[in-house]
């Protein structure tokens, strides 16, 4: 059977990162495809009109959820004996809230739609919703720090998702084919995983009233600042809809979309490490804090360089995948792309404020930022349309940031930090981007630029020491406890 998260070594864990990096990867190159094609069948008004009822019905859906996941991760881990009531817990849950969630779906659909191609088209993707409570097996994987099987039903959805859009783009077939094709997909991945978790395990999770009862208490403040999460992260989209227009949400909405896939960073990383942390805390505090740095230093490495390549290559990227329409989008860009790298860092204080069981204050961070964002919002997009929203995500993403690791810091009573190799990585980063940026004034192509970035920043974090052999020994070897 595989190892519990409380017995995962470093080369285990890192083993389970690198190989849900690959794969997010390549199913992040098939997403950029599949999104280019998606805009291309769309336009800018009708992907305004997609992407903004795919925004409002996934914070919906979250009710749903409700934080319960983080909840039952940080329990299961510490009691892997119970694992399978937690996870049988957070499945009855699901299956109580959905009706109330779907009646609300409704409801959003039926105020937000400008069109029949709306009005339908999210109709049809509230279908899926019930099947969104059999993605909870996926935490018996995680727990296991073996996330093969949800990486295969991952790249099994892209498969079937960019199949379906290839076929309604040469059809010309509009955005109800594409609700369609994206509910079946979904399913398809959540019957398959199901069936995965209940061959490795031999039997279902148990669903079990004794476990609900703290489920609910302790994940319930948890799940409010969960959706204010998602509220600040994602009215941007809606506000540029309703203030600016349906081609602004679009413009908007394509870069977004970036922003989104790009979690596929902090997402591998934390699906590993976030049940290690819990493990450790509050029985081996060393080990939290050995394996939050090490955290803290693959974000960087990840969220540095992505940054340094947005910020000079943003218009030919933007050309290329979505053609010249929304090239007036690039500026976005680098914008999200400094985003992006607040936000990996919030992936790591947010798992520690709930392994330190610190989700009130997580509540009071998520509030504060949503005022911030809605208030900066209301001023900004009317004013400067959707680069407004692309400024407020970064502001809005720096005040959580500056929040959560003061909290995080004065429960573990810890000192300021030292830059140590982050530091390191930030220079990589900007040499990095110094340099691409010669090559962009010199007029060299996109395929020149992404090939001097795979080659020179890897070479420059070894250079700069901010990434070593013993990190790649790691890789290559099973060592000590993460």
């Amino acid at each position: 059977m595989p190892t519990l998260a409380r017995h995962a070594t470093r080369q285990r864990a890192a083993s389970d990162i690198l190989m849900q990096v690959a794969v997010r990867i390549v199913n992040l190159a098939i997403g950029v495809l599949v999104t280019a094609l998606v805009v291309r069948t769309l336009g800018k008004v009708g992907y305004g009109q997609w992407s903004t009822v795919f925004i409002v019905l996934g914070l919906l859906a979250y009710f749903a959820n409700f934080g319960m996941e983080g909840v039952a991760l940080r329990e299961a881990a510490r009691e892997p004996e119970d694992e399978l009531e937690w996870i049988g817990a957070v499945m009855m849950l699901r299956l109580l809230m959905i009706v109330p969630v779907m009646c609300a779906s409704v409801i959003a659909v039926l105020l937000l739609q400008q069109s029949q191609q709306m009005l339908v088209a999210g109709l049809i993707l509230i279908i899926a919703m019930p099947f969104g409570g059999i993605s909870a097996l996926g935490l018996i994987f995680q727990l296991r720090v073996d996330n093969r099987i949800p990486m295969l039903v991952l790249t099994l959805r892209s498969i079937l998702w960019g199949a379906a859009v290839l076929v309604i783009w040469r059809d010309d077939a509009g955005m109800v084919a594409l609700a369609i094709a994206m509910v079946s997909t979904n399913m398809i991945g959540s019957i398959v995983q199901a069936l995965a978790a209940r061959r490795m395990f031999g039997r279902w999770p148990r669903p079990s009233r004794t476990r609900i009862r703290p489920l609910v208490k302790i994940g319930l403040p948890l799940g409010i600042a969960g959706v204010l999460v998602i509220s600040y992260a994602r009215i941007d989209q809606v506000i540029v809809f309703a203030v600016a227009g349906s081609a602004e949400a679009g413009l908007y909405g394509a870069v977004y979309n970036m922003l989104d896939q790009s979690h596929f960073v902090p997402i591998s990383i934390l699906t590993t490490l976030a049940p290690v942390l819990a493990a450790a805390w509050p029985a081996d505090p060393e080990r939290l804090m050995r394996t939050a740095r090490l955290t803290a230093e693959l974000l960087a490495i990840a969220s540095f360089g992505a940054l340094a390549f947005a910020t000079a290559a943003a218009e030919p990227i933007i050309r290329l995948i979505f053609g010249a329409e929304f090239v007036s989008a690039a500026p976005a860009l680098p914008v999200l792309g400094l985003a992006f790298v607040l936000i990996c860092f919030g992936y790591l204080n947010g798992n520690l404020l709930v392994t330190l069981g610190m989700q009130q204050r997580l509540l009071r961070i998520s509030l504060v930022a949503l005022v911030v964002n809605l208030i900066g919002n209301a001023i900004l997009v009317p004013a400067v349309g959707y680069m407004g929203a692309a400024v407020m995500t970064v502001v809005t993403e720096a005040v959580v940031l500056v929040m959560a690791t003061r909290e995080v810091r004065r429960r573990l009573d810890l000192p300021a930090p030292r830059p140590g190799r982050i530091a390191h990585t930030a220079l990589a980063a900007v040499l990095l981007c110094a340099l691409l940026g010669l090559m962009r004034f010199a007029g060299a192509p996109l395929p020149a630029l992404i090939a001097a970035a795979c080659v020179c920043y890897p070479a420059l974090l070894f250079a700069l020491r901010a990434f070593g052999m013993d990190d790649l020994r790691t890789v290559l070897r099973r060592v000590g406890p993460a």
